[in-house]
């Protein structure tokens, strides 16, 4: 693959990147304020799922219970975004030829890092955003539920590994730079 390729598809990388973090975040809010017209076309978001889940409907929350709704589940969207973001950074760098450098080491380490957060923050928030839906249902119909998916081990591994990647990358750059030096 050339150069200009590779500069070419890490831009439209870039560009894909912005517009899924756009659109993920988007997409959450709107389906908590627009249920009945998005829930047929998507099953929402990571928490906002748990929605079908747990049979409760959107349309009959109370407007802080929804307000509520949108914020539990927007934090681990947040924490992924920021992770996204530190991949588009990365695909710009590779756009201008930077592919050997501590800063793409360390873009490549917050990647890894903010999937590790994200699939923490889901699992900790599962429980609250279970209590939160069912929060006004009468006593004895409020659900607490806990959730470990294959899912959650998969991401937590491509966690692990993006950051081992990157750590490598970095102790590589660190020894580029004490070669010239001596040269």
């Amino acid at each position: 693959m050339t150069t200009d390729l590779l500069a070419n598809r890490s831009r439209v990388l870039a560009t894909a990147t912005l517009v899924l973090v756009v659109s993920m975040l988007l997409a959450n809010i709107a389906y908590w304020i627009f249920p009945d017209a998005l829930g047929s076309f998507m099953g929402g978001f990571n928490l906002t799922a748990m929605i079908g889940q747990l049979n409760a409907n959107i349309s009959l929350m109370p407007w802080w219970q929804a307000a509520g709704g949108i914020v539990l589940s927007s934090i681990p969207l947040l924490i992924l975004a920021k992770g996204l973001l530190a991949l588009r950074s990365l695909f710009l760098a590779y756009s201008k030829g930077e592919y050997f450098s501590s800063e793409s080491a360390d873009l490549l380490g917050k990647v890894g890092k903010s999937v590790l957060l994200w699939v923490l923050a889901s699992l900790v928030l599962t429980p609250v955003m279970s209590v939160w839906i069912t929060f006004t249902r009468p006593a004895g119909e409020r659900l607490l539920s806990i959730n470990f998916e294959p899912s959650h081990i998969v991401a937590l591994f491509l966690s692990a590994s993006l950051m081992i990647i990157a750590r490598s990358l970095s102790n590589a750059c660190s020894l580029a730079r004490e070669n010239e030096q001596f040269v």
